[in-house]
C-alpha cells in the first residue's frame, strides 16, 4: 500500500458536541466584534468635530463612506476564512488550519496592494459620487490619502478574526477588535486634541492602528500551543486543496 503524501489531509472528524452555550459563546464575541468595526470612521469624526470646522468633518464622513463601500467588498476574508478554517478544525487538520491563514493573509497582502495602488481612481470615484463643496472635498483627500496604507492591514485584520472565528475563538477576536478601537481612540485624541494634526492625525491614528492590531494577532497566532510546523509554500498554495 502506497505511503500517503504530505499534500493528503485527514479524514477523521472531531467529535464536537454542539450545546447553546457554545453557539452564544462564539455568536455573540463575533456580533460585537463586527459591530465594533464602524467605530473606527465614527471616532475619527467625533476627534475632528471637537475642532469645529464643518468642512473638515464633512471630509472625514465622506471618506469613510468611501473606505466602508471598498472595504466592504473584501467581507468574504472574514466569513471565507472562518468557514474553512472551521471546517480544517473538524476534520483535525492542524495543517490546513494553518494554511487557511496563510491563504487569507496573503489574499489580504495583494487585496491591500491593489487598493494603495487604485487610489487615486477610487478617490475620484468616490468624489464623484458624494459630491460636497471644494473645502470637504480637500479634507477627504488629506483623509484618504494617509488612510489608504491601512488597507494590507486592515484586510489581515479581517482573516485574522475570522480565523479566530473558525477556531471556535470567538472571545480573542473581540479581544483584538477592542484593542483596536481603544488605540484608534487614544491615538486621536492625541494626534488630533494634543499634536494639533487635524484630518492627517486621525488618519494616521487609523493606520497605526491597524498595524498595532496586525502585529498583536500574529503574536498571538504564533505563541499558539500546537503541534507541528507551519505548511511549506508547495501545501499552501496547491491547487487541490
Amino acid at each position: 500500500m502506497p505511503s500517503p503524501t504530505a499534500t493528503e489531509t485527514p479524514t477523521t472528524t472531531a467529535d464536537l458536541t454542539v450545546t447553546h452555550r457554545g453557539v452564544l459563546a462564539i455568536a455573540v464575541p463575533m456580533t460585537l466584534a463586527y459591530l465594533s468595526t464602524p467605530l473606527l470612521g465614527v471616532v475619527d469624526m467625533a476627534v475632528i468635530g471637537r475642532l469645529g470646522d464643518a468642512a473638515l468633518i464633512g471630509g472625514i464622513a465622506l471618506g469613510g463612506i468611501i473606505f466602508d463601500l471598498v472595504f466592504t467588498t473584501f467581507n468574504f476574508l472574514r466569513s471565507g476564512t472562518t468557514g474553512l478554517t472551521a471546517q480544517a478544525l473538524g476534520a483535525r487538520d492542524e495543517a490546513e488550519i494553518r494554511a487557511t491563514l496563510l491563504r487569507a493573509l496573503v489574499i489580504a497582502g495583494i487585496g491591500g496592494a491593489l487598493v494603495i495602488i487604485c487610489q487615486t481612481p477610487l478617490l475620484m470615484v468616490g468624489q464623484w459620487f458624494l459630491g460636497g463643496s471644494e473645502d470637504v472635498q480637500a479634507a477627504t483627500t488629506r483623509y484618504f490619502d494617509i488612510r489608504i496604507y491601512s488597507a494590507p492591514f486592515l484586510l489581515a485584520n479581517y482573516a485574522i478574526l475570522g480565523w479566530f472565528i473558525g477556531l471556535g475563538r470567538a472571545g480573542t477576536g473581540l479581544m483584538l477588535q477592542l484593542f483596536l478601537n481603544c488605540l484608534n481612540i487614544a491615538l486621536s485624541i492625541w494626534f488630533v486634541m494634543g499634536l494639533g494634526w487635524s484630518v492627517e492625525g486621525a488618519a494616521l491614528a487609523t493606520v497605526l492602528s491597524e498595524v498595532a492590531t496586525t502585529v498583536f494577532g500574529l503574536t498571538i497566532i504564533l505563541a499558539r500551543p500546537r503541534p507541528g510546523a507551519w505548511p511549506s509554500p508547495q501545501v499552501v498554495f496547491d491547487k487541490r486543496l
